[in-house]
């Protein structure tokens, strides 16, 4: 029988595929472990009541930073907040062993902010949105 599902059989087939990764995979089953190579590297931009302005969320894990977020409220963007915090988290980046850097944006996001920092395009969907082009981009890291 086969059917439309809901969240629950969601997370049955990423438990499936994550077990399966894990047991046909070193990178993957490292991974798993308790101390495992993966590590959350976020830096964050706050105003003087503590309250999150901005930041970069990513994470770091077989030699490779992972930015998965980037983004700042209105008013501080434009003040390089943006490139002194992906700047700090390379740096981070570089402590933990990583080699390289790689990010996800959209057309109408970041392409050229992480172009001028040196990243380049390494992959490109168009037409994903309608009209768009999604982008993975990658650096690799100066030692």
């Amino acid at each position: 029988m086969i059917t439309v599902a809901d969240a629950h059989d969601r997370q049955a087939l990423e438990d499936g595929l994550n077990a399966y990764n894990r047991a046909t995979s070193p990178y993957f089953a490292a991974l798993a472990q308790p101390d495992g190579a993966q590590q959350p590297l976020d830096v964050f931009v706050r105003d003087a009541r503590g309250q999150i302005r901005g930041g970069l969320a990513g994470t770091t894990y077989w030699g490779w930073l992972t930015i998965g977020l980037l983004w700042f409220d209105e008013q501080i963007r434009g003040q390089r907040y943006g490139t002194r915090l992906l700047a700090i988290a390379e740096q981070e980046a570089l402590r933990r062993g990583c080699a390289s850097s790689r990010v996800n944006t959209y057309s109408f996001q970041a392409r050229g902010f992480y172009e001028r920092l040196g990243y380049r395009v390494v992959g490109q969907l168009d037409d994903f949105p309608p009209g768009g082009a999604s982008f993975t981009l990658r650096k690799d890291l100066a030692r």
